[in-house]
């Protein structure tokens, strides 16, 4: 019997297979317990490599020895990459605005962002999050020129012509994509983003309606006659924004621009004077 049943504790595996099963090794040669010249011998694999075992009285050394030297190696988890989340918003939208939607895939924006893609899914849930916040963002800041137009001037008139001429310098930034992100980010798309794009087509609608909301106010002020079509002057001012905003993505200069806004004006005078 061998000693290591009494020592060990091994339950009768001479071997400490049975403690240690992923420590042994045997050559395939024979099925001797002890190896030799006819029979198998085992391995301990001590620090990934192998070594001959001793003979049968020293099993209980080997077994210690493997126990307290081959510690099984943890790999570390890093922590995902941080980064500037606002920032990671502005570099999205630069994106959005130059490829539209589907153009810009999740390479384009980890590239830019200088991130993997589990920070950065760690951080937006989707594709489709980072770009309405995105979106949210270029309302706060490159497209605030519209409300504060719309809010701010004295009259219709004058409310309408700050909204065309800060448009017409606004799609022509340099620093910025031509036109403008709201008419352009998502036109056309597969039917899996209609959503996006439903929701793209409710913030236009919402501008619109906004123009209407302000040329109402000129029509109760006396401003404009009584039986001005506030709802068509609102959708040729939207629909002016919009062609300006094309024009400008197709290279248009910012006096190209202003020469269409004076002449989208003309009604919208003519209207103050028949009053």
């Amino acid at each position: 019997m061998c000693c290591c049943r009494r020592r060990s504790g091994c339950g009768g595996d001479p071997h400490g297979r049975r403690l240690f099963p992923e420590r042994w090794k045997r050559t395939r040669r024979g099925s001797g317990r002890h190896g030799g010249a006819s029979g198998g011998t085992y391995y301990a694999v001590i620090d990934t490599k192998l070594a001959p075992l001793p003979a049968a009285g020293q099993w209980n050394i080997v077994a210690i020895a493997v126990k307290e030297t081959t510690k099984p190696l943890r790999k570390g988890r890093g922590r995902p990459r941080q980064f500037d989340r606002d920032q990671a918003v502005a570099t999205a939208l630069r994106l959005f605005k130059r490829h539209g939607y589907e153009g810009t895939s999740i390479a384009h924006l980890t590239d830019a962002i200088g991130v993997s893609a589990t920070s950065l899914y760690g951080v937006f849930p989707s594709k489709e999050a980072l770009f309405e916040e995105a979106v949210a963002l270029y309302q706060r800041t490159e497209a605030a020129f519209a409300a504060q137009a719309l809010d701010r001037s004295p009259t219709a008139y004058q409310a309408i012509h700050d909204l065309l001429m800060a448009a017409a310098a606004s799609y022509v930034d340099g620093d910025r994509s031509g036109g403008c992100f709201i008419s352009l980010g998502v036109l056309s798309c597969a039917s899996e983003h209609r959503e996006i794009a439903a929701r793209m087509a409710a913030r236009r609608v919402a501008t619109r309606a906004a123009i209407k909301a302000r040329l109402d106010r000129g029509r109760e002020s006396g401003e404009l006659p009584p039986i001005a079509d506030t709802d068509a002057l609102a959708g040729l001012y939207a629909a002016t924004l919009q062609g300006m905003s094309v024009q400008a993505r197709d290279g248009a200069s910012a006096d190209d621009l202003e020469r269409i806004a004076r002449l989208a004006l003309v009604p919208l005078d003519a209207g103050r004077g028949s009053r």
